[in-house]
């Protein structure tokens, strides 16, 4: 459907004059001083022209749209419009728009819709900004793509390993520029990059063992069914999932701190939770860590082979019977766990909720021939980042990291902005972004196969290159879901 084009919204930059405009150069090195990352502000460099401005859309504006997602898109054009199913949320998030459209001297030409295919029908829409539950990403995703329009969405990707496979069979026949949010492949000032080539370069021989540790999932206690907020539709917001009687406690547990202010219950903030919606600690920060290890060991290609799932020890705060939880009242995610990836050439990856015996509980610790390192989003330590003052990594080693052979550069301090700057410049150019669909992938499914080991608590042996698991018919019943009528994914 072709939207009419009003005297408000002709003022707004034109699809055809961005995507004729040339990609800007960057340039920057690869340290910085900063530790607390703050963001430029303005137009971003390169996008200053009208016609270089694409039109931005977002599809759920919670909290990430507001740490990260809304202001840092802007910077790059205008606003055309938001969408979320809760009314509060939309007014939240359409107030920081008007804002930024001030600052920014951007026409006050923004629609608010509580159907975000009502958004992907604009015609001056060209990039689409995903920052929904963990559960709504592919199918958003998806139409997204087959609208016409470049898709950032927040990770983690996806619910299933099958939804993996759909997104990226779209974006293969859409042609679409596609950008995971998994900043730390090209932000916290790449810690994390030069973590990655440090052992790219073989700087403490072969590694053999990799701890990655997430901390654990939430503890809630029984949640009462209550009537859902009236500025929430909960039928709609539920989508592909079962649908359940809303829960929500009768005071707001988190009164500060990342994503303080809701109440416990199955839908904001909390969702993450339930295994209906997402994956806990394993798909939250595995997305990021799990990602992390597997980037720097090179092990994201279609060549990884069969990978063994063990989960040495997990603790859930429910009963689960045959992999599936048996209450619905309260948080169902693993709490602890270690589970052990074994590699056919030796290579062990733990990843656990915290690692005691090392001394952390978020981070990677990376162990070989002649020493380890570890890396978190504070610091990265050990004698061999050390070393790198007087024995700088080489600029092909970093480079080699991104498909696109570039390092992505941010605004802000500590390279804070890369990941959406990178996103935008190749919105422009048509390149590979730095965290590409097919590699993130490879990383979800090795993060969904120990949620589905943690779930049947045996054993598991997942074949990277067929994406399924080898002898285990029940295992692969969890590849994908079946999804409720009006909300299936269809790719």
């Amino acid at each position: 459907m072709k939207k009419k084009t009003d005297s408000t919204q002709a003022s707004q930059p034109n699809r055809r004059g961005f995507l004729q405009a040339t990609a800007a150069t960057v340039a920057g090195g690869y340290y910085c001083a900063t530790a607390s990352p703050t963001r430029a502000v303005g137009p971003a460099r390169g996008f200053e022209a009208k016609n270089e401005q694409p039109g931005v859309g977002f599809i759920g504006t919670g909290i990430r749209y507001h740490t990260y997602l809304g202001k840092q898109a802007m910077r790059y054009g205008p606003c055309v419009g938001i969408a979320d199913i809760d009314s509060v949320q939309a007014g939240r998030a359409l107030q920081v728009a008007f804002d930024e459209h001030r600052a920014n001297k951007h026409p006050l030409a923004i629609r608010a819709f509580d159907d975000y295919r009502k958004l992907l029908d604009r015609d001056d829409l060209d990039v689409v900004v995903i920052g929904s539950p963990d559960h709504w990403h592919t199918k958003m995703a998806i139409d997204a793509m087959r609208a016409g329009k470049d898709v950032y969405c927040e990770k983690p990707l996806t619910l299933t390993i099958r939804e993996g496979q759909q997104i990226y069979k779209v974006m293969k026949e859409t042609g679409r520029v596609f950008q995971v949010g998994t900043q730390q492949r090209c932000e916290f000032g790449l810690k994390f990059a030069r973590a990655a080539a440090i052992a790219r370069e073989g700087r403490i021989g072969k590694i053999n063992t990799v701890t990655a540790c997430l901390g654990g999932s939430r503890v809630s206690g029984v949640i009462p069914a209550v009537a859902p907020p009236s500025s929430l539709n909960w039928e709609k917001w539920q989508g592909q999932c079962p649908e359940v009687a809303y829960r929500e406690a009768p005071e707001i547990q988190d009164v500060e701190g990342w994503g303080a202010g809701h109440p416990f219950s199955r839908a904001h903030r909390y969702y993450r939770w339930f295994y209906e919606y997402s994956g806990g600690k394993l798909t939250d920060w595995g997305a990021h860590h799990v990602d992390v290890s597997l980037w720097a060991l090179d092990r994201l290609g279609d060549d990884a082979g069969k990978v063994t799932v063990d989960p040495i020890s997990s603790e859930h705060p429910v009963e689960f019977v045959d992999g599936m939880p048996t209450k619905d009242d309260q948080f169902n995610c693993a709490t602890k766990f270690q589970v052990e990836l074994g590699f056919e050439d030796g290579l062990k990856i733990l990843v656990a909720d915290r690692a005691d015996d090392k001394g952390f509980d978020n981070g990677i610790m990376f162990e070989g021939e002649k020493g380890r390192y570890f890396v978190n989003r504070g610091k990265l330590t050990g004698k061999a980042p050390e070393q790198l003052e007087k024995n700088p990594i080489k600029e092909e080693t970093m480079k080699s990291l991104y498909a696109s052979g570039k390092v992505p550069v941010g605004d802000g301090d500590d390279n804070f902005g890369a990941n959406m700057r990178n996103f935008m410049e190749c919105v422009k150019s048509r390149e590979t972004p730095s965290s590409d669909v097919l590699s993130h992938n490879r990383s979800m499914n090795l993060c969904h196969s120990i949620n589905i080991a943690l779930r049947l608590n045996r054993k598991l042996t997942f074949d990277t290159k067929a994406e399924q698991f080898v002898g285990d018919d029940q295992a692969n019943t969890f590849i994908e879901r079946e999804q409720r009528a009006g909300y299936e994914i269809d790719a």
